[in-house]
């Protein structure tokens, strides 16, 4: 049995012949009988591939996420009323517009004012869900479009097609340098061994890609268009960083030691973008639930236009 924990509670599974469910379980979550483990199937606390399944009996063999309910730790995390952008809101899913300056979940030095705060107080069933049913996040200064489950069972769906790769993530980036063609970035990324809040490309870390699409160079930047086939912590970021065009206004990875690239004229102003230009332009995907076709678009927000419009004036005719 391969099984790559994702959780403590969900986790895929590939085995070389089909297994009882219950077995599974059992082997996985050996604190519990293996009766106590039947009662939380029979009781639809079990999901498998995003399907509440009801049968211990039920064989399966190859990459299923099961999910458990039951063994999530409920922490008290404070619903508060704060302003959420909503492009899409039904009983499964809503797609959420994102202003930049907002960290997603609770963490060290952010217990509240989050976004994972403001949707318990916006939908009181999601203190149920993990993680208020935030299934992938952006940064805290990066804006745009991200999505979120309201219930379980969209919960466990839309994992599965994350893990299946069947969520189209596009960005748009302001970028230093100029970019010649459009191209693909196929480099592993793990956490970063001496900066432990920093992410880097390493050979030992997980398989990371990145395609990217010019849409206009200027002398000193250009804005590129940018697909996620993968979705690690700060892909977009290092990518860049790696071919030697980091995200302009990127505190974090943008190296000013760099900036030389950078016309004189542009330094000061570039120095002075307050956060990554970096926007989550659009999300695509099949509904979790009743399988129809989404698609959600973001406009670039105000302070990118801004940017864009500034470098189109400064660059060289």
């Amino acid at each position: 049995m391969n099984n790559k924990f994702l959780k403590k509670n969900v986790f895929f599974v590939s085995l070389k012949k089909k297994c009882r469910l219950d077995i599974i379980l059992k082997k996985n979550f050996c604190k519990y009988s293996r009766s106590k483990l039947k009662h939380f199937v029979l009781n639809e606390k079990v999901f498998v591939d995003g399907k509440i399944c009801k049968k211990p009996s039920k064989r399966i063999n190859f990459s299923i996420i099961i999910f458990i309910e039951n063994f999530f730790k409920k922490k008290n995390f404070l619903p508060e009323n704060i302003f959420l952008n909503f492009v899409y809101i039904d009983r499964d899913i809503s797609i959420i517009d994102k202003e930049k300056g907002i960290v997603m979940h609770p963490g060290n030095g952010n217990a509240t004012g989050t976004i994972l705060n403001a949707i318990l107080y916006h939908f009181k069933e999601s203190k149920n869900i993990p993680r208020a049913g935030i299934v992938h996040r952006l940064d805290k200064d990066t804006t745009g479009l991200f999505i979120i489950a309201r219930n379980f069972l969209s919960y466990s769906k839309l994992l599965t097609l994350i893990k299946k790769r069947k969520i189209i993530r596009e960005y748009e980036a302001i970028v230093e340098g100029n970019i010649l063609c459009d191209g693909v970035i196929s480099k592993p990324i793990k956490r970063h061994s001496f900066f432990r809040t920093k992410m880097c490309v390493n050979k030992f870390g997980k398989k990371s890609i990145t395609y990217y699409k010019v849409i206009k160079r200027f002398s000193n930047c250009t804005h590129v268009r940018i697909r996620l086939k993968t979705g690690r912590t700060h892909q977009i970021r290092v990518h860049f960083l790696y071919i030697n065009h980091p995200i302009v206004g990127d505190k974090k990875y943008f190296d000013n030691r760099n900036i030389h690239f950078i016309e004189e004229r542009c330094i000061n102003y570039i120095k002075k973008f307050s956060r990554q230009a970096l926007h989550s332009v659009m999300l695509k995907l099949n509904h979790p639930v009743n399988n129809k076709s989404l698609e959600f678009y973001s406009n670039v927000p105000k302070d990118m236009k801004k940017l864009i419009k500034f470098l189109q004036n400064n660059s060289k005719k």
